[in-house]
């Protein structure tokens, strides 16, 4: 692993089940495998890096951020295609998950094209497909 590339990136979840379900599908499509599983955290590896869901403490308060606020304000994963993130909205929509923003060009960076949408637990990820990304520095 190169030095300063993320490692892993873990989750708090309210219900591993449920959120295992959810995130095998995901996960799946773009490519990651489930390996370890105990009671204390899922863990899903591609070689893209790791990442894992772990059950909360039911005594913790919820607190969510907003783009503006300290803490996480989304996940975004890379898509091959602008069909892939047409066909992950198609199974988040038939799943019930719930769409922050469906499919659509954004003006971030040309060609930008991203899918917006909530994990069980309210967490937001993005689903994106951009051509000249990474950037070359």
């Amino acid at each position: 692993m190169k030095l300063g590339a993320i490692n892993h990136i873990a989750l708090t979840v309210s219900n591993l089940e449920r959120s295992e379900a959810f995130y095998n599908a995901l996960l799946g499509f773009l490519g990651y495998e489930q390996g370890e599983k105990t009671p204390q955290f899922i863990l899903w590896a591609s070689p893209n890096g790791v990442i894992t869901i772990s059950p909360s403490d039911p005594e913790s308060l919820n607190k969510k951020h907003d783009r503006y606020s300290p803490g996480l304000h989304h996940l975004a994963f890379s898509a091959d295609s602008r069909e892939d993130i047409d066909q992950m909205y198609q199974y988040l929509s038939q799943q019930g998950v719930e769409i922050l923003d469906p499919p659509a060009e954004y003006d971030y960076l040309p060609g930008y094209y991203a899918l917006f949408f909530l994990d069980p637990d309210g967490i937001k990820l993005e689903l994106t497909h951009t051509p000249n990304w990474p950037p070359q520095l």
